[in-house]
């Protein structure tokens, strides 16, 4: 008998975790990620200056208002890849494990500003990176998705050789102005294209000269997440990730 008091005592302790989780992850296909997921991106590694970017939703499913944060683990990073997140506002060095920034989600409302980023670095191989979202108030309110990327070389792209590069956006986050540095080669036609969330562009400016710095007018954009890309001959080669916050 006491046999099975104990096993509906942990019966009790496992239902009450589930029931204490207020936290679903997604793709922002819709694809519901469950806890202790993967989800992965594999790259042919022609531009080595783009980041592998995964973008997650995060949506508050509890009927009352939540406050989290998020922690990274790194568990497989061949040198001298790098990797960093976004989150709640910001994005943060490749040093930073825990968010310094919480996100507070109204009941039943999603979230969709965070990313996780693994920079090639010019490097083959595969990362592996885990991620884990809690509740500041509930320390049993979790749930973890481990983000992976293949990173190879597939043999020789017209961009492989043209040494083009988008440096970092700086400031990140901005509020007036950002700056971004470039290196291009000869006879190139390049275009630098800022874009909001839903892919529409917001500035344009055509680039010239081998390397150089562009600055860039931010203080008419409403605040959020934009994505800055760089243009060859109408492709896009390269992209980093800036947030505006006035």
């Amino acid at each position: 008998m006491k046999k099975i008091y104990l096993l509906l005592f942990v019966l009790a302790i496992a239902s009450s975790s589930l029931l204490a989780q207020s936290m679903q992850l997604q793709t922002q296909a819709g694809q519901v990620i469950h806890n202790g997921g993967t989800v992965g991106v594999l790259r042919s590694l022609y531009d080595t200056t783009t980041d592998v970017l995964i973008e997650i939703d995060m949506k508050n499913i509890s009927s009352a208002s939540q406050t989290y944060k998020v922690k990274r683990t790194v568990k497989i990073l061949p040198s001298p890849q790098s990797s960093y997140f976004c989150f709640a506002g910001g994005c943060f060095s490749d040093t930073t494990n825990y968010s310094p920034t919480s996100l507070a989600l109204a009941p039943n409302t999603m979230d969709n500003n965070f990313s996780a980023h693994i920079n090639p670095n010019a490097t083959k191989g595969s990362a592996l990176v885990y991620y884990k979202f809690y509740n500041i108030k509930d320390a049993n309110d979790t749930i973890g998705i481990y983000v992976q990327s293949e990173i190879w070389h597939s043999g020789i792209s017209s961009l492989s050789s043209s040494q083009v590069e988008l440096g970092p956006v700086f400031p990140n986050p901005a509020n007036e102005k950002f700056n971004v540095e470039y290196t291009l080669t000869d006879n190139v036609t390049a275009r630098l294209v800022l874009r909001n969330m839903i892919g529409s562009t917001v500035r344009e400016e055509f680039i010239s000269g081998l390397n150089g710095k562009i600055q860039v007018n931010s203080a008419d954009l409403p605040e959020g997440i934009y994505f800055c890309s760089l243009f060859i001959d109408g492709k896009s080669v390269s992209t980093r990730k800036l947030v505006i916050r006035h």
